[in-house]
């Protein structure tokens, strides 16, 4: 069950270095943007990043909904470890790309037509079609937010049992079900340099649900960036809150 997590911030590592640190990028270390393609990452962050996946020994890796190409755009010139599309797609630390379930594609071809369709006819909303994974935004329409659900509603026996649908903040995601950040996650766990490590996850929204269960499961450290229920064991208010705790990190074992 989904609780209310306290708003204090998480503990601090310290030597040795043995936690695997695994971060959302929207919502979590940046502030959510009206359109996902607004959003950028700052030098600052960028840098921290790097500094961070250093001081973790590349036990670093960012588990997103974005496809792995919009992460390597965002996080240039790093290429991190990264789970992409809410885990349908992984690169793990050499490089390997790994895809949940690769015929998703065409089975999500009646799902992307009416989506895109949708989108068409209501100005506002975008449609991001990453291919294994589908997601509606109606942020900039928010009026438009039931027709959006009674259409997915709609679509439901086309996608069968093998896709679930599920509502983030202003967005409505279609992927496989089984695929999510918990299992991207636990998948990293199983390979260097994350495995043995404590894992440590921060998001910000349902479809991050997943990773805290997982990562409690694993003794590791779950935090909810933001309001609302949570599976998660510790809570910061904002992304600012959450850069500040990752630059304390980082002094704490520089020091």
């Amino acid at each position: 069950m989904q609780k209310t997590a306290p708003c204090v911030p998480p503990p601090l590592p310290h030597p040795p270095r043995r936690w695997a640190l695994f971060l959302d990028v929207d919502g979590t270390l940046t502030p959510l943007a009206p359109r996902p393609g607004d959003v950028v990452l700052g030098a600052a962050v960028i840098e921290r990043l790097s500094s961070l996946h250093t001081a973790f020994e590349d036990a670093l890796a960012v588990i997103s909904g974005r496809s792995i190409p919009d992460l390597d755009q965002l996080l240039a010139p790093l290429r991190l470890p990264v789970a992409g599309q809410h885990g349908a797609e992984r690169r793990d630390a050499e490089g390997g790309v790994h895809h949940a379930d690769p015929d998703a594609v065409e089975a999500l071809s009646e799902a992307r037509e009416a989506l895109a369709r949708f989108a068409a006819d209501n100005p506002g909303i975008e449609l991001q079609d990453k291919r294994l994974t589908l997601s509606l935004h109606y942020r900039r329409a928010p009026h438009c937010a039931q027709a959006a659900r009674r259409l997915l509603r709609r679509l439901e026996p086309s996608l069968g049992r093998r896709f679930v649908v599920e509502e983030g903040k202003q967005v409505l995601e279609v992927r496989s079900r089984g695929c999510n950040k918990g299992s991207a996650i636990r998948a990293f766990l199983q390979e260097a340099p994350f495995g043995g490590r404590r894992p440590v996850f921060a998001g910000d929204d349902l479809t991050d649900e997943d990773g805290f269960r997982a990562v409690n499961a694993a003794g590791g450290i779950s935090i909810k960036i933001g309001a609302g229920p949570t599976h998660a064991r510790y809570r910061l208010a904002q992304p600012d809150d959450m850069l500040a705790w990752l630059d304390t990190c980082l002094q704490q074992l520089d020091g």
